[in-house]
């Protein structure tokens, strides 16, 4: 999609913006324009039924006519004002229902397309770049509310335009033909101040448009440093990095990075040029409609006191001319702003519609009872979006059936990123990865994914009950998912738990929601994954951040868990090894070593003895083995 930003944008390309959002309004609820346009059509034939009204009064009291007949047409009239306005109010309160409907489901839309696309894009500099537009574009006005609310107005105001029109026509041909040119006159001057004005408001607008599509350069997206103000506003500040704002006393760094920099002086000047253009058109609209208000009342009173036109129909022009005027002036504001709008929509029209790069297979994953699936990587490299170095380079491996394979290696020299391209949230930019044999893309993705159960050190719980966080789903084996949490050695804080497993986790939605510790949620991801009940279970440094004799102590507790199952323990600690057959060892993106514990630890001049070195203390009990000093590689008495 073309996204230009420029204050240039042609007409064309605001018509296609407009285009595309309403269609996206026209899906969500095809007939809500439809029936607020019946109301609106009611809110403007209402005013205009009690002008003509009041022409009426005034042409009976002129003409004489008798009492009754002018009471009988006056209450029919208002009884049928109080019936469409019974009517329009009960249409629009319908309405705003399901524009609060339809509100939720755009706002929906985009966490939903979060979900589905590729997970490759997620973390790349294209999808951050559009989300910081999205958020940008968003942080404004009402977002798409915005759009209903001016769209609403634009109709309202056509069908006022166009009432005013058709009541006044008549009265001014009647001028016409009585030749009041004094008053014809006066009509063309209102008509120059209009055009005059509508041209003046425009500009106005568009140095206001410049400012609310201002792109800053990467420097001054620096030191603007926008992350800084989700600090400032809330957006980023929770109870969570509270404590380390409180601590630390950060206060003054934010300010640094935030109105510091907005009181620098081009910055300020930035700002007021957009407030000039705000402004200015607000001023221009104002003294235009004044001064074309206060023309109509004079081109009104020339032909009251030619006595051109009775008095009704001097009224009833009077109400037409200043409605006609006033819904120009407004109609053009509504459409000024209605293309903002539907261009600050256009980033997330963009999100919407971007279509996914990884290939979609087609073929389905056979369904094997005795779990025999091998995996073999061949020859696969792999960098992540916009970085120009290897994660992972030339990697060769099999995984075989029913093996524990512990992967080692220091941070940041590949483990997780094979693990990621194993479970295909990316695919290799070289080589292949093949189940049984055949290449990963070329099954269903969903099918695939069903053969791993993964904790991430970077796993995620949800606010919701303690069950559907284990079962990943609102319906759920009650007796599986406390097996599940027992075997994870959660079982002593379950009975302790009121509400058992339907406890809610945090107090996001629950205030008797419980607060966990970080070991406590530990054991609900491996729970988690062992309800899953998948052929490959991966722990992907879910204990980093425990201390070795605590992550052992989970490790051991795991393996017994997953029984005849492949299980890849993935460290940069070396805990995981002590119930691994073979055990491969990661650095700067390469496989450099692969065997058992005992062939490893004798090749002194590899990765995995220096890794050995540095930690065998901690294990020396549970190992059964002689710490080593550090430095020299010798064992200790």
């Amino acid at each position: 999609m073309d996204t230009q930003l420029t204050s240039k944008l042609p007409l064309k390309k605001h018509i296609q913006n407009i285009r595309k959002i309403m269609k996206i309004v026209r899906d969500m609820d095809r007939w809500y324009f439809f029936f607020t346009s019946i109301v609106h059509i009611i809110n403007v034939l209402v005013p205009y039924i009690q002008l003509m009204l009041s022409a009426y009064i005034l042409d009976s009291i002129e003409g004489k006519k008798g009492f009754s007949e002018v009471f009988f047409v006056t209450a029919c009239t208002l009884v049928g004002i109080l019936i469409l306005y019974f009517i329009a109010s009960s249409i629009w309160n319908r309405m705003e229902v399901r524009r609060e409907a339809m509100y939720s489901l755009y706002s929906c839309s985009t966490q939903t397309r979060m979900l589905n696309m590729d997970f490759s894009f997620i973390n790349s500099p294209k999808m951050k770049k559009l989300q910081d537009r999205i958020w940008a574009d968003n942080n404004w006005g009402a977002g798409i509310n915005s759009l209903f609310w001016q769209f609403n107005g634009i109709l309202y105001r056509c069908f006022n335009i166009i009432g005013a029109f058709i009541l006044g026509v008549p009265v001014v041909g009647l001028i016409i033909n009585a030749r009041q040119y004094y008053a014809l006159l006066v009509l063309f001057i209102l008509i120059l101040l209009g055009i005059a004005g509508i041209k003046a408001g425009l500009h106005f607008r568009k140095i206001h448009h410049e400012f609310m599509f201002y792109q800053p350069s990467d420097e001054e997206k620096k030191e603007l440093a926008e992350f800084s103000w989700g600090f400032a506003n809330g957006a980023h500040y929770n109870y969570k990095n509270g404590k380390d704002i409180r601590i630390y006393g950060s206060y003054d760094l934010m300010r640094r990075w935030t109105v510091d920099v907005y009181k620098k002086e081009k910055y300020r000047k930035r700002i007021q040029k957009g407030a000039i253009g705000l402004g200015g058109g607000s001023v221009v609209d104002n003294v235009m409609q004044s001064a074309i208000e206060g023309g109509a009342y004079l081109m009104v009173a020339v032909v009251a006191l030619a006595g051109a036109v009775s008095v009704g129909n001097v009224v009833r022009l009077a109400g037409c001319l200043n409605n006609f005027m006033s819904n120009i002036f407004s109609l053009i504001n509504d459409i000024s702003e209605f293309a903002l709008t539907a261009r600050k929509q256009v980033s997330t029209i963009e999100f919407l519609e971007m279509s996914d790069e990884m290939y979609k297979g087609k073929l389905p994953v056979e369904k094997r009872s005795d779990n025999e699936y091998q995996i073999e990587f061949r020859n696969v490299s792999f960098r992540y979006p916009g970085s120009e170095q290897f994660a992972l380079k030339n990697f060769s491996m099999k995984l075989r059936i029913g093996e524990k394979l512990a992967i080692v290696g220091m941070n940041g020299s590949g483990k997780t990123t094979m693990i990621k391209l194993l479970c295909r949230l990316y695919d290799p930019d070289e080589g292949e990865i093949l189940l049984n044999g055949v290449d990963i893309r070329k099954f269903k993705s969903d099918e695939y994914s069903r053969l791993f159960s993964v904790v991430f050190q970077d796993y995620v719980l949800f606010p919701y009950p303690l069950a559907q966080n284990v079962a990943v789903t609102v319906d759920y084996d009650s007796t599986l998912v406390k097996k599940c949490l027992e075997d994870a050695d959660f079982g002593e804080r379950l009975q302790t738990l009121e509400q058992g497993e339907k406890t809610y986790l945090y107090k996001d939605y629950d205030d008797g929601g419980i607060e966990i510790s970080g070991g406590e949620e530990q054991k609900i991801a491996i729970a988690r994954s062992v309800y899953k009940d998948a052929p490959f279970i991966l722990l992907d440094e879910p204990t980093a951040s425990l201390d070795p004799i605590a992550e052992y102590e989970i490790y051991s507790n795991f393996d017994k868990i997953v029984g005849e199952k492949t299980a890849i323990y993935i460290s940069h600690r070396l805990s995981s090894c002590r119930f691994c057959e073979k055990i491969a060892v990661f650095h700067e993106g390469q496989l450099i070593q692969y065997g058992s514990h005992e062939e490893l630890v004798k090749e002194e001049e590899g990765k995995y003895y220096e890794m050995w070195s540095a930690q065998a203390q901690y294990y020396q009990e549970d190992w059964g083995c002689q710490p080593v000093d550090n430095a020299a590689g010798n064992t200790l008495s």
